[in-house]
C-alpha cells in the first residue's frame, strides 16, 4: 500500500511548503533506496509550472509532456508526465520519480486528479508519494480529490497570523470533507528561536498554532542558507550539512520522528 502524504498551507503562499515537500521526498528516496524500483514519487501540482519540479529538472529546461497535457486531453496517460531523478550513493542508486505540472489552471476535470494518483499507485507501486499542493488562487474544490486519496497531511505555516489562520481554515476543511487522511503535526516554518513569543498576544507561537489547529507543531528554524540553496536550484538536503543548517536539522528531525515511522505501519 502506498503512503500518500499531502503537504498543504491553505491559501497563503510563501510558507516554504515546497521546500518541505521536496526535502521530505528526497529524504524518503534515500531512506527507502533499494526497497523497490520506484520507492518515492513527488507529485508536483504547483501553479507556476512547478517550483518543486524545476529544482529536480536542473539544466533540463524542456520536457516532452506535463500533467497539464494530460488534464487538457493532449495525452491519454499521466505516466508520460513523470520523470526520474537518480543519484548514486556509494554503490547504491537513490531514485525519485517526479511530475512536471505545466500550466495547471482551475476548471480542469477534477476526477482526473484522482486518476493520476491511482495510476501511479497501480503501475509504479511506490512506497511513498509526496504531493506538493498549490496554494494561492486555488479553491478547496481543487484540493478535495487530492485529499480524498491521501493517507496523511502535513500542514505548513509560518510565524504570522494570516498564515496560521489560513492553515486553520484548511485543517477545518480537511476535517469537514471527512477525509480518511490523518493530519500530522504541523510545521511552523521560518521560526526564529530568538523570538518565540507572539508580541500581539503574549503567547508562544507554538501555543498559538496548537490552539488554532489542535495539534502541537514542530518548528523549523529560519535559515538564510536554505534560501541561498533554493535560489541556486538545489535540493537543500543534498547540498547542506545538518551541522551548518539548523533548518535542515529540524526538517530531518521531523522526517525521522514523524514521517519515517509511517513506513512501518503499512
Amino acid at each position: 500500500m502506498t503512503i500518500i502524504i499531502t503537504v498543504v498551507s491553505g491559501s497563503k503562499g510563501g510558507t516554504g511548503k515546497t521546500t518541505i515537500a521536496v526535502n521530505t521526498a528526497t529524504l524518503a528516496a534515500y531512506r527507502l533506496r533499494g526497497s523497490s524500483p520506484y520507492p518515492v514519487v513527488l507529485l508536483d501540482l504547483g501553479v507556476d509550472n512547478g517550483s518543486a519540479s524545476k529544482v529536480l529538472l536542473g539544466s533540463l529546461t524542456k520536457v516532452n509532456y506535463t500533467l497539464s497535457d494530460y488534464l487538457t486531453g493532449k495525452i491519454n496517460n499521466p505516466l508520460y508526465a513523470l520523470y526520474l531523478k537518480s543519484w548514486v550513493i556509494g554503490n547504491e542508486e537513490m531514485r525519485l520519480v517526479f511530475s512536471v505540472p505545466g500550466s495547471i489552471v482551475e476548471g480542469l476535470p477534477l476526477f482526473k486528479l484522482r486518476y493520476i494518483i491511482r495510476v501511479i499507485m497501480e503501475y509504479l507501486k511506490p512506497i511513498m508519494m509526496v504531493i506538493d499542493t498549490p496554494s494561492v488562487g486555488f479553491t478547496r474544490q481543487f484540493l478535495e480529490p487530492i485529499l480524498s486519496e491521501s493517507t496523511y497531511v502535513i500542514p505548513v505555516t509560518t510565524v504570522d497570523h494570516s498564515s496560521i489562520e489560513s492553515l486553520s481554515s484548511i485543517v477545518g476543511f480537511i476535517k469537514g470533507i471527512k477525509s480518511n487522511a490523518t493530519i500530522l503535526p504541523p510545521i511552523l516554518n521560518m521560526f526564529d528561536y530568538k523570538y518565540p513569543v507572539d508580541p500581539t498576544t503574549g503567547k508562544e507561537w507554538v501555543k498559538v498554532v496548537e490552539e488554532i489547529t489542535g495539534i502541537k507543531p514542530y518548528t523549523v528554524a529560519y535559515d538564510k542558507l536554505l534560501y541561498v540553496t533554493r535560489q541556486a536550484m538545489e535540493v537543500e538536503v543534498l547540498k547542506l550539512s545538518p551541522s551548518e543548517s539548523p533548518a535542515l536539522r529540524d526538517i530531518i528531525k521531523y522526517f525521522n520522528e514523524v514521517v519515517l515511522p509511517l513506513t512501518t505501519k503499512h
